[in-house]
């Protein structure tokens, strides 16, 4: 993520960040081609045949018909080949045709993206509001029992593995004390409810690695903020506390926490996969995983571009928020 250089501002904030913006668009193009090359030869050169897998519990089968099946595939090509076919019709719009569900990559995608985005979401605002909270509270009382709380919680957080941590609160709230259902997809006609219901432990599973991690960052930010001079300042004029702690500290506190929910982006998306499987939450990180296991390569290749694409996205976006945070800060 490029440095933020800090200047007094004169003209609109939005002409001189488009230039940037244009630019950071740009230079997205070939990160994403070099994690699609990577990836391409990664899946290609990993063990495993997807004709086989693609034919499996077909009975006996002749050479003549995996060599058809190959051929349907587009498997029969050279590597290479294969290669720029695929970078041609991603140009194009098509990301190909999955060997499994036998339907366009992009409508398998489209059918399940909207519960990743909706599981990542609330994950990041579940792991934002209770970190900065936290954290707030364990600079404002240091050395306090919520400081110590804070810590326990962010060594927690950052110790558990995720699939453990899935699995133990299947045990508790779903087999233990039966209060929340352990996975599946909520169905629209129970309404609301029943969507919260299924999307807490997930939810709770996938956040806590960020909010452990959020709560220490505000924590160690906010107890150097309310040091500084301008806050001193402020509390000499008269100011009540919770002015100086939420107006004048957190402000300034919270642009490494953007910076840190940005960057940890793509490991939500890696998390999601685990999560996602432990329970049977039907979003891109299962289908991720049930493509890997089924060799469908245009998929998982579908997922990659997503994915890579999601991650620049949001660290334009965490770029533009610093700028609605601090208003000193301007991008040459």
């Amino acid at each position: 993520m490029a440095a933020p250089q800090v200047h007094c501002l004169g003209r609109s904030r939005s002409l001189k960040m488009a230039p940037y913006i244009i630019r950071r668009i740009a230079g997205a193009f070939p990160v994403v081609l070099l994690v699609l090359v990577l990836n391409f030869l990664i899946l290609h050169l990993a063990p495993g045949d997807p004709v086989f897998i693609f034919i499996q519990g077909g009975g006996e089968v002749t050479e003549e018909y995996v060599q058809q099946i190959r051929e349907r595939l587009g498997l029969d090509k050279p590597l290479a080949e294969q290669f720029f076919i695929f970078i041609g019709n991603v140009f194009k719009g098509n990301l190909g045709f999955s060997h499994f569900y036998q339907q366009p990559v992009i409508k398998v995608i489209f059918e399940r993206i909207g519960r990743t985005f909706l599981l990542v979401g609330l994950a990041i605002l579940f792991a934002a509001i209770l970190g900065i909270s936290l954290g707030v509270l364990a600079a404002s009382y240091p050395y306090s029992p919520i400081d110590y709380t804070n810590t326990v919680i962010a060594v927690f957080g950052y110790s558990i593995p995720t699939f453990w941590f899935g699995q133990l609160l299947i045990l508790i709230f779903g087999v233990f004390l039966r209060v929340l259902p352990v996975g599946g997809v909520p169905i629209i006609r129970r309404g609301l409810l029943d969507w919260a219901s299924h999307l807490v432990l997930p939810v709770t599973c996938l956040g806590v690695y960020q909010l452990a991690l959020i709560a220490r960052l505000t924590r160690a930010n906010m107890r150097e903020v309310l040091n500084m001079d301008y806050v001193m300042v402020a509390r000499a004029k008269g100011l009540k506390e919770g002015s100086v702690i939420l107006k004048h500290a957190l402000r300034n506190a919270s642009l490494p926490v953007v910076t840190a929910i940005g960057l940890n982006f793509a490991s939500l998306l890696t998390g999601a996969v685990v999560t996602e499987t432990v329970f049977g939450w039907p979003g891109l990180g299962r289908l991720m995983f049930e493509s890997l296991y089924r060799r469908d390569y245009p998929v998982l290749l579908g997922l990659l571009i997503i994915m890579s694409i999601g991650v620049v996205i949001i660290n334009l976006l965490v770029d533009v928020l610093y700028a609605l945070l601090d208003p000193r800060i301007h991008y040459d």
